[in-house]
């Protein structure tokens, strides 16, 4: 509706302005409150009411405009509903005056407004990390988490098939929770779309599962040459690649193998004297690289083939071998062949040790030779191997780590042994970063929310987290974290953190040498303070709106379960007094009262309540006494026509368009203003019709608070020396000496009474 409020008594002049205040400022949603328009000039309030005042709601299903709450000295005063959140403009206007555009926001009653739906991460790379997080979170419309008003059914549901895999399609988040998660898996390749959906919301978010790498399998014959004796072997290993790097299997990966050669296999009737022509072995899940030995017929040199089969990867390679029927025994030169390498933190294969003469012939230990190694770097550890007695080599393991060091060097301590460059696929630690991840930076006070703590490599992947590496989190006096519920996965790690108090801080994250920092902030959908609204503009004698507001820890409006008493406290009653005690109900989130300044002056107002922080605040009353300066001559002669005019002020700024009554006495007026301009003057032009004086009343009139009267006289006919003894100051507002002046009129201001003294001498 246009709500239009008429007052004939003035016109507004069109230098004036419009003011406002609302109050309470934070409009919460069923609320009816109170919006308040004023005329200013310069800044300065004028204490007359705006007519023809057209108050109009953009949107008036937000907010309405119903009708005027009261009548006031000076202000308009409308009612407006608030019917439900959001965001609109009122339209203030009056003639003569700039037009208003009040924003206006509402809030709501902390309901769900949606539900969120996070997943972490959104892309699972099954090479690596096959796992994920899916949280389910409502929130408001400003995405702020918020407590279910009821329980919460949502059912989850994939675009495809066997993509992921869920523990869980149908979720409930209980009433008073405002989350709940589950762990998930990607067990195939490709790209889907998660919904979450209940009777009310809907979200979707989409997650991709990368296609396993292109795969590859290498094998090595570890010697090449190889004694035809009874106890030699050779070693053939496999290690599994992708686009040149090593990488773990995702399942066992069975290797198969066939030797054969350009001639005939001869005499193998006897176990002890027979080459095993075919077998099969297998990279063991999560681990890059399988092996097996091999033994050789007795007696014969060849040359012969090893082919490897995989079916996934579908590969099919050959290496070579040569053995040679010698049989000779030393311990002098030893060989080391390293493999590649990944840094992973596990124990692995680094290489094979083995013995041959100066002649590159293989050779049998003739005693058991201890091979133990050093490396550059500290972080690499290779294991001490031995050769046994009778056999002609060994398998070297060792941990290089979980990260590519800058020096890959290691050397068996044995004479004349050289530096080995190792072969090391992986990440160095300058290429490693540890992030959170969280649903929502913003926590409910009390409450516990997950925070999801993980490390990422320089290709955007989950880098797994070393064993035994600890996470720290930074001590807090607003966030603490339940130890006993922090749930450990290989590529993150869940913790849970609670919020003990309202307020924003930057947990320290660290993790061995890395070292991250998450801002975080806790609220409070309970009441957390009070606030005193009201005019921007108070004055001596003249009621007014207060309100007490109860807001939470974002300051916003919250309606309260149960009546919230409130104590008032003034620093002094004689400026201006409260109720003693005010009462917010329940399901209300403030109270109105009104008070009357009894004179200007500062003075510090106290609100107190239980469980709430005291809130002091210093209102300042400013003075309502208008004044009147008269100017004219002091000596006029009998039939003179002569001017005289006023001004008129309200706290320093001209007062316009108020009513001026003139009086004379001994003399007439042949013109006179009957208003004051623009500048706070009017003029009235007197012929003096007395030999002796004239006397000019005059008084302005704008409503009981913007009334005076000063008074004005004028001799006729008069010399110097006797208006030096007789005339009056023209500051009306001096105080009079009471032992004998000519009669003069004294101002009291209207707000205290409206009371006039005529004060007069006696006669002679």
């Amino acid at each position: 509706m246009l709500f239009t409020i008429v007052d004939d008594a003035y016109a507004i002049e069109k230098e004036s302005t419009l003011e406002y205040n609302i109050l309470p400022k934070k409009i919460h949603e069923n609320d009816t409150v109170l919006l308040e328009v004023y005329k200013t000039v310069r800044g300065q309030v004028l204490l007359e009411k705006s007519s023809q005042l057209k108050v109009e709601s953009l949107d008036k299903s937000i907010i309405d405009v119903v009708d005027l709450e009261e009548t006031h000295d000076y202000k308009v005063l409308v009612k407006l509903k608030a019917k439900s959140e959001g965001e609109t403009i009122l339209y203030v206007f009056t003639e003569g005056s700039q037009s208003l555009e009040i924003p206006v926001t509402v809030h709501g009653n902390n309901f769900p407004k949606h539900i969120s739906l996070d997943i972490f991460p959104n892309i699972i790379d099954t090479k690596d990390n096959h796992q994920g997080v899916l949280s389910l979170l409502l929130t408001d419309e400003n995405g702020i988490p918020t407590r279910a008003d009821k329980d919460y059914l949502v059912k989850l549901s994939t675009s495809k098939s066997g993509v992921v895999l869920l523990e869980e399609f149908n979720m409930i988040i209980s009433k008073g929770d405002f989350g709940i998660k589950q762990i998930f898996s990607g067990i195939k390749s490709g790209t889907v779309t998660i919904t979450a959906k209940s009777e009310e919301f809907e979200s979707s978010e989409s997650i991709t599962v990368d296609e396993k790498p292109e795969r590859t399998i290498e094998i090595a014959v570890i010697p090449d040459k190889i004694s035809s004796s009874n106890n030699a072997n050779g070693h053939l290993i496999a290690q599994l690649f992708s686009g040149g790097s090593l990488i773990k299997a995702t399942e066992d990966i069975t290797v198969y193998f066939e030797i054969s050669s350009d001639s005939e296999v001869i005499n193998t009737s006897l176990e002890t004297n027979s080459l095993n022509p075919a077998g099969y072995f297998q990279i063991k899940k999560g681990q890059s690289w399988g092996h097996t030995t091999f033994s050789i017929q007795k007696g014969v040199i060849e040359s012969y083939t090893i082919t490897g089969t995989s079916q996934n990867p579908l590969i099919s390679v050959e290496e070579g071998f040569d053995t040679m029927n010698v049989e000779l025994y030393g311990d002098k030169e030893i060989k080391f062949s390293s493999l590649s390498i990944l840094a992973d933190g596990k124990r692995q294969l680094i290489g094979i040790i083995y013995l041959e003469d100066e002649n590159g012939h293989p050779v049998i230990a003739s005693r058991d030779i201890v091979v133990p190694f050093t490396a550059s770097d500290e972080s690499v550890l290779i294991e001490t191997s031995i050769i046994k007695k009778g056999f002609n080599s060994a398998l070297v393991y060792g941990n290089v780590g979980y990260f590519v060091p800058s020096d890959k060097n290691i050397a068996p301590k044995i004479q004349n042994s050289k530096p080995i460059e190792l072969d090391m696929h992986g990440f160095s630690k300058d290429s490693v970063s540890i992030k959170t991840h969280l649903s929502s930076d913003i926590f409910l006070k009390d409450e516990q929310q997950w925070m999801i703590v993980f490390m990422e490599s320089s290709d955007g992947n989950l880098f797994r987290i070393p064993e035994g590496q600890q996470i720290e989190i930074s001590e807090s006096e607003i966030f603490q974290v339940d130890k006993d519920k922090i749930e450990i996965f290989p590529y993150f790690v869940l913790i849970p953190i609670t919020a003990i108090d309202t307020g924003v801080e930057a947990l320290g994250i660290s993790s061995g040498e890395f070292e991250t920092s998450v801002v975080i902030s806790s609220i409070s959908l309970k009441p957390g303070s009070l606030n005193l609204d009201y005019s921007k503009k108070l004055f001596n004698g003249i009621k007014d709106s207060f309100v007490i507001q109860i807001l939470d820890s974002q300051g916003l409006p919250v309606e309260i379960d149960e009546d919230v008493k409130i104590k008032i406290f003034s620093s002094d009653p004689s400026v201006i007094d409260f109720p003693k005690n005010v009462v917010i109900s329940q399901k209300s989130n403030f109270v109105k009262l009104y008070a009357t300044p009894n004179k200007s002056g500062s003075v510090e107002v106290s609100l107190v309540s239980e469980g709430l922080p005291i809130v002091t605040e210093e209102i300042t009353i400013e003075d309502v006494t208008p004044t009147i300066q008269i100017t004219g001559s002091d000596i006029v002669n009998e039939g003179e026509s002569f001017i005289v005019s006023i001004l008129a002020k309200q706290n320093g700024a001209p007062l316009q368009n108020v009513d001026v009554t003139w009086d004379f006495v001994g003399g007439i007026s042949t013109i006179y203003d009957e208003k004051t301009g623009s500048t706070g003057e009017a003029v009235a032009s007197i012929i003096a019709t007395s030999d002796e004086s004239v006397k000019i009343l005059t008084s302005i009139n704008n409503g009981p608070i913007q009334s005076a009267f000063a008074s004005k006289i004028i001799k006729v006919n008069a010399t110097t020396q006797q208006v030096l003894e007789e005339s009056e100051p023209q500051n009306s507002f001096k105080k009079p000496d009471m032992g004998g002046f000519d009669p003069v009129w004294i101002l009291i201001p209207g707000v205290i009474g409206g009371i006039v003294f005529y004060m007069k001498k006696k006669s002679k």
